[in-house]
């Protein structure tokens, strides 16, 4: 069996074995080759290639199944097509005829022209092209319509547009699992960078509110400075004015010892003077009672001689 892109050509002549106008169709080309081992060589082809797709159609149906419960609705999705060529399987004359063994893989196919380098840009063309829209309901329904009997069903163009249809669903269904991987990652990120953020936001608001109460505790400490400071400015004024009071209080009361002393000193003048003024009228007091005594004393001893003397002239 060979695989290759069918390439169809607008001039000339089409066969009857050419599918419908869709570039992307696959069948089954028969290929003449030796008789040897054919049967078996057909057999051991369908049955890996019944094994195969008897694993892909779990890995669809399991892919699917994931996916259907993540588009509910059916809708719709863009597939983009690769640049690398996907093989496919040339029509052939009779769909239902043998396969052919691995050694005629490079046979050329009769009534088709070989693969040219135009015809190979042209393909690469067409598969850079985007492919029709795929749907998950369309996937569903061919993977219902496939039997679970796989060795009891021939090969035919229905099964392998069947298969294309698979092929499309796991490269759209391989591009959308690229896709929501990217997209699970740049939600990762965004949830890591937005927990990141809000961590520093957490951090940052705890220290801002930190740094506000501190803020306010200064504040009511400078508030209490302040009242502290004038407090102690009212007291200074109030001390100031004490000690001007004070200091005037003491001028006038030097003034007033001052004015004391000199009448004290005064006081002692006059004593003095009034000491030595009374000390003279004693001294003229006593020198007058001295002679008034004395005269006295003159005077009665004067009478007594004069009595004394007429008694003795009476006697």
């Amino acid at each position: 069996m060979q695989l290759k892109r069918p390439r169809w050509r607008k001039a000339g002549a089409e066969s009857q074995s050419q599918p419908s106008d869709d570039p992307d169709r696959l069948a089954i080309v028969l290929v003449k080759g030796p008789p040897l081992k054919k049967p078996r060589l057909t057999r051991d082809l369908q049955s890996g290639l019944f094994e195969r797709l008897q694993e892909r159609q779990q890995e669809i149906e399991i892919s699917c199944a994931s996916a259907h419960d993540a588009h509910p609705d059916g809708g719709e999705v863009e597939m983009a097509t690769e640049t690398s060529a996907v093989p496919a399987i040339i029509p052939a004359e009779d769909a239902s005829g043998p396969m052919c063994p691995d050694e005629n893989m490079g046979a050329p196919i009769p009534g088709h022209e070989l693969p040219s380098p135009s015809s190979s840009e042209e393909e690469s063309a067409d598969d850079a092209a985007p492919a029709s829209p795929f749907s998950y309901a369309e996937l569903e329904a061919k993977l219902k319509q496939i039997t679970p009997d796989w060795k009891a069903i021939k090969p035919s163009a229905k099964m392998f547009d069947m298969i294309e249809t698979l092929v499309r669903g796991l490269r759209s269904m391989s591009q959308q699992h690229a896709l929501f991987t990217q997209l699970l990652q740049t939600a990762d990120y965004m949830r890591t960078f937005s927990s990141r953020h809000q961590e520093i936001e957490n951090q940052l608001r705890l220290r801002m509110e930190e740094a506000e109460a501190s803020l306010s505790t200064m504040r009511e400490e400078n508030e209490a400075l302040r009242v502290e400071l004038a407090e102690a400015k009212g007291q200074e004024e109030s001390t100031a004015g004490r000690l001007h009071e004070a200091e005037g209080e003491a001028a006038r009361l030097r003034d007033e010892l001052s004015r004391l002393r000199t009448e004290v000193l005064n006081e002692r003048n006059r004593r003095k003077t009034c000491s030595c003024v009374w000390m003279c009228k004693k001294r003229n007091l006593n020198g007058s009672l001295l002679w008034k005594g004395r005269n006295l004393q003159r005077i009665t001893r004067d009478k007594w001689m004069i009595h004394l003397s007429l008694g003795i002239a009476a006697a």
